[in-house]
């Protein structure tokens, strides 16, 4: 019994655990389409696919005053600092690149800008061969209907499923603040002294 509701309870978990994020480790960091940004690597920059033809997922950092990105259209950076990844959403991540631009009218200079990479590279402007453009597809989870739980089940493990599935329901409202950690512990072992 408990192996089922374990097996219950962390069966989501361990799909998004498969899943392929960004990641940024020994200088290098590591799209979720497979692609590779490091030090010594020369970025091969797009097209801003904004008004004017400036950027919106390549920015000049703070520290420069600049905000003519539109200077950077066609160019390219070697980079020779990777620093600052973050993720400020699930699917928002960036990282602060310094190096040395070639700019569109042909001139070097040293550039500090912050990169939307999976944006930048999903838009256009981060140009990247085609085979990691795409982000690698998760996993479809389609959910069973209680029809398909009753032709897949004995009656034994159908009650052991529906006891799980309500012991979810009352950690969600645990989580929520609804239930004290007190009646969660109750309602949850009224629930297991069913079966």
């Amino acid at each position: 019994m408990k192996k089922l509701l374990f097996i219950l309870a962390f069966c989501p978990f361990l799909l998004i655990a498969q899943r392929s994020s960004p990641r940024f480790e020994n200088d290098t960091l590591q799209t979720s389409g497979g692609y590779s940004i490091y030090e010594g690597q020369i970025l091969r920059i797009g097209s801003g696919t904004a008004a004017a033809g400036y950027f919106k997922f390549i920015k000049f950092h703070s520290n420069m005053g600049r905000t003519d990105s539109y200077s950077l259209q066609n160019g390219t950076i070697a980079v020779s600092k990777l620093k600052n990844f973050k993720s400020s959403l699930p699917d928002n991540y960036s990282i602060r690149i310094s190096g040395t631009a070639t700019f569109n009218n042909g001139k070097t200079g040293e550039v500090d800008i912050v990169l939307d990479f999976e944006k930048a590279i999903m838009a256009g402007e981060l140009s990247v061969p085609a085979a990691f453009k795409t982000k690698p597809t998760e996993p479809k989870v389609t959910p069973i209907t209680a029809a398909e739980i009753k032709n897949q089940y004995t009656p034994d493990e159908l009650k052991k499923i529906l006891v799980a599935d309500e012991i979810k329901k009352l950690f969600d409202l645990y989580k929520q603040g609804a239930l004290t950690k007190d009646e969660y512990e109750a309602q949850k072992k009224k629930l297991l002294d069913r079966q």
